[in-house]
């Protein structure tokens, strides 16, 4: 019974004790208490719980550990003879805040079935990140004389999914809170996978960026499919970040996974690409000519500002109403059949040019189209005087 990320504690049920005594806060006046141990008390026999490598423990009222299954101490490294007695905080890492313990707190004192994410951490100083189900057990009286922890452990298939390939791994809660990661995901952010749990991972993010990141995180829960990012860290790391809904047996989405892989190379390239497209605006922009630059499947891939003021003073010439993106060879085809007697020339002549039946510059209509010797072809348009 930690909760969000610290040490798994159930109420205490006297209503002067302290945060500190039951691990979740302080507990409100007047709550449920007495001892496991009372008349009409139900027995809780936690072998019968020891399944499926679940750890189990149980607590009394207090919040004192009053049994515990073999996987607890299996799994949290402490024996029977160091848990009973103690409360849930013996397992405590620290990541819980006080606002998380008195939700928790509200929850199972009620009567209610509390379930969420944690991070312990066990004897040997190591963290685990669990999914929890905290029960309240009543007697036939209604009184609550017990606390039942179930906790399934996610770091070690979170570890496996991580383990192969260059792809740093992280889990976190519905806020984007990180629960879980791993070495790959710790060196990518020059961090320690401790460093990036609670907040950290986030902090470790431009500040828009993990905005985004939490957007995203929300998205992929109520959606229940993938989305993918990029995102900066304040080292000036750019990182991809595939996010996908971790949901638990029953169905609860109680996170995100989030797959990191470093692509500053990509974006590298994709920054000396935008800086040669500037300079090639900038170039054509230098020209006093109208001038479109045509692909070589027919679209066009630039205009220049002299193409831009030329087309806004022949507004009805279709063929200077080519924009960045448009289908040189479909205005052909509306330009003739608005009766444009030019167009079927330069359609002709341009079909020559990027179909590489001709290289030579041909000059048959009112634009000069100079074939571009590249590898996937292309035309230059250039608007003649008159």
């Amino acid at each position: 019974m930690t909760g969000e990320q610290q040490a798994d504690v159930p109420p205490t049920g006297r209503s002067d004790a302290t945060a500190q005594d039951s691990g979740l806060g302080p507990s409100p006046a007047g709550a449920a208490g007495g001892s496991g141990e009372a008349t009409g008390a139900p027995h809780i026999d936690v072998t019968a719980l020891d399944l499926g490598g679940d750890v189990v423990f149980v607590t009394d009222a207090e919040g004192r550990i009053v049994d515990v299954n073999d996987a607890f101490v299996r799994v949290t490294g402490y024996s029977k003879r160091e848990a009973i007695g103690a409360r849930p905080n013996l397992l405590s890492s620290g990541y819980q805040d006080e606002r998380f313990y008195e939700q928790l707190w509200r929850t199972i004192s009620s009567g209610q079935v509390w379930e969420g994410q944690l991070v312990d951490r066990r004897r040997d100083g190591a963290l685990r990140t669990h999914h929890a189900t905290i029960s309240p057990v009543q007697d036939h009286t209604g009184r609550i004389t017990h606390y039942v922890a179930v906790e399934r452990d996610v770091t070690t298939e979170l570890g496996r999914q991580g383990a192969v390939g260059s792809t740093g791994l992280l889990h976190t809660d519905l806020t984007g809170r990180c629960v879980y990661a791993d070495a790959r995901s710790a060196a990518l952010l020059h961090s320690s996978s401790s460093e990036l749990l609670g907040t950290g991972f986030l902090n470790a993010l431009e500040d828009a960026d993990a905005d985004a990141l939490r957007e995203v995180i929300q998205m992929a829960a109520e959606l229940g499919r993938e989305h993918r990012l990029d995102v900066r860290a304040t080292g000036g790391a750019w990182l991809h970040v595939e996010v996908a809904p971790l949901s638990v047996a029953s169905g609860s989405v109680i996170g995100a996974v989030c797959g990191l892989e470093d692509v500053a190379d990509q974006v590298s390239v994709h920054r000396e690409l935008a800086r040669r497209d500037a300079f090639v605006f900038s170039v054509l922009d230098a020209l006093d000519d109208a001038v479109a630059v045509v692909d070589g499947d027919g679209s066009v891939a630039a205009t220049n500002r002299a193409w831009l003021s030329a087309s806004s003073q022949r507004k009805q010439d279709r063929l200077l109403g080519l924009r960045v993106g448009d289908d040189a060879r479909a205005a052909v085809r509306q330009a003739i059949d608005a009766g444009d007697a030019d167009a079927r020339t330069f359609g002709e002549e341009l079909h020559r040019v990027l179909s590489g039946m001709s290289s030579e510059r041909q000059e048959g209509s009112r634009f000069r189209i100079t074939p571009l010797r590249t590898d996937d072809g292309g035309a230059v348009l250039r608007l003649l005087p008159g």
